[in-house]
């Protein structure tokens, strides 16, 4: 009876860590690379269709601000579709020590390890430009945004790549840049007197239910004044969609708030 009992148990685990590997395999797959030799306006539109709709991401990861002293830590990280980004950073030890959340109209940066925090407009980590909630998000999903019927489709270079780009009407220009496999590699926007400027690098693609996500991906902000350059890093098995998500920002009475440029100063000692 025990002999026959053991066996019973060893073939549930083994359905179990069956049925997990399958999970985890279905929720995320290598990205098929065959290089695409349309024309470039074919393979914008083809882009631009893979692009499906989303209400709700959520990953897990880690999170850095790089160059010189780098500080890295842990992230979970939501967003709701046109709605808000929330990001928590742990420690080692598990322990929230900071939180970010954007909103269409506000920038929260929470830091509980010094218990302090600040309040302001998303434009101060983009220098003014015309960076919306919703193209933030498709930032971090490796997504084009500021698409129209006036973005310019270029020609393919030597080794298959393509740009696409656009004007906005304050005169800030957008390029996307895409490789032979029409993955997006690096996004640029440039304000109009070319004093501020904002990229994306992507790497480590993976091909989820809601399209192609990059799993490793770099962020650089700068003006005249500062400098940001982040880095993020997503764990393909706990990428997401359309779960319940309603995060809610709370500040303790007990916090300090300083301003933005302090915070801002503060990254571009570390870096520079």
């Amino acid at each position: 009876m025990l002999h026959r009992c053991r066996h019973i148990l060893l073939s549930l685990l083994a359905l179990v860590a069956l049925t997990t590997c399958r999970t985890a395999v279905e929720s995320y797959r290598p990205v098929q690379l065959i290089a695409d030799q349309r024309p470039t306006t074919l393979r914008a539109q083809a882009i631009a269709d893979r692009q499906a709709q989303w209400q709700t991401f959520a990953a897990k990861g880690r999170f850095a601000i790089t160059g010189g002293e780098e500080m890295s830590a842990s992230m979970l990280l939501r967003m709701v579709r046109d709605r808000y980004i929330f990001i928590s950073l742990r420690g080692n030890m598990g322990i929230e020590g900071g939180r970010i959340f954007i909103t269409p109209d506000s920038l929260y940066i929470i830091d509980k390890v010094n218990k302090c925090y600040i309040a302001d407009v998303p434009a101060v980590f983009t220098a003014g430009m015309p960076i919306s909630l919703g193209d933030l998000q498709d930032v971090l999903l490796c997504r084009t945004f500021a698409t129209g019927d006036n973005a310019q489709v270029g020609e393919t270079n030597e080794y298959g790549d393509f740009s696409t780009s656009i004007l906005a009407d304050d005169g800030t220009s957008f390029s996307f840049t895409f490789d032979c496999f029409n993955l997006l590699d690096a996004m640029v926007a440039v304000r109009s007197d070319g004093l501020a400027s904002c990229a994306a690098g992507y790497d480590d693609y993976v091909e989820t239910d809601r399209g192609v996500v990059a799993t490793s991906l770099s962020i650089t902000s700068r003006s005249r004044d500062f400098k940001i350059a982040m880095e993020a890093e997503y764990s393909p098995s706990s990428i997401t969609w359309d779960k319940q998500a309603d995060d809610a920002l709370s500040i303790p009475s007990n916090y300090q708030r300083i301003e933005a440029y302090t915070m801002l100063q503060n990254f571009n000692s570390k870096i520079y």
